[in-house]
């Protein structure tokens, strides 16, 4: 309740800007692409940078503006008409892609489990997968949890701070990536399962049947 309530307020927060960026002819695959790009300067530049702890407050202050992005998004979509086959694409695309180059960088981070936040980017992505596999089947876009998107990025940001501010040891994170791990497998078992669910119920028996059956 909470989330939506705060995005329904970020929107309207946004609105005028917006209005502002359609005006002058900017759709919302532009600011998609542009987001996802911006990601990946961003993993680029703290994992060239990651013997400088510090530079990892980069993730989480990124994290912030690249909600400020998608509620561009979402505006530019559901008040100015552009939803389009190309741009579902291209937001599935960049969350893929925004979401691993932030993640990569956790792995040269001495002490952090190299093979956890491996483990964490590949069923990251592969949980997205499994949320894609919905429509394949005539069912819904799947995104369900525990493990979604935005509590990825929730936790990798918490990851980013905390080594940035050096108040936090490696072995809480290594113990969270742990977890992580486990809930993304929940996550694509529940996306996979549910998608097939979706699809596979069975028809409303008719009312004269149900009167047969009495």
């Amino acid at each position: 309740m909470m989330p939506t309530l705060f995005k329904t307020w970020l929107q309207k927060l946004i609105h005028p800007l917006a209005r502002l960026l359609f005006d002058d002819g900017v759709r919302a695959i532009h600011v998609t692409s542009c987001a996802g790009l911006i990601s990946v300067a961003v993993g680029v530049l703290v994992a060239a940078f990651a013997f400088h702890p510090w530079v990892f407050v980069l993730v989480p202050i990124w994290m912030i503006f690249r909600m400020l992005f998608n509620a561009v998004v979402a505006v530019l979509i559901s008040e100015f008409g552009q939803h389009s086959r190309l741009g579902t694409c291209a937001h599935e695309l960049s969350r893929v892609v925004a979401e691993t180059a932030l993640f990569l960088p956790f792995a040269v981070i001495p002490k952090v489990s190299m093979l956890l936040v491996l483990t964490v980017t590949l069923l990251a992505i592969f949980s997205e997968f499994a949320g894609l596999l919905g429509p394949l089947i005539k069912a819904s876009r799947r995104r369900d949890g525990p493990m979604t998107s935005g509590l990825r990025l929730l936790c990798f940001g918490i990851f980013g701070a905390g080594i940035g501010s050096g108040y936090v040891l490696t072995a809480p994170i290594n113990i969270a990536l742990a977890v992580i791990t486990v809930l993304l497998l929940l996550t694509i078992i529940t996306r996979i399962r549910k998608a097939v669910l979706e699809v596979t119920k069975p028809a409303p028996i008719p009312p004269a049947k149900v009167y047969a059956q009495e």
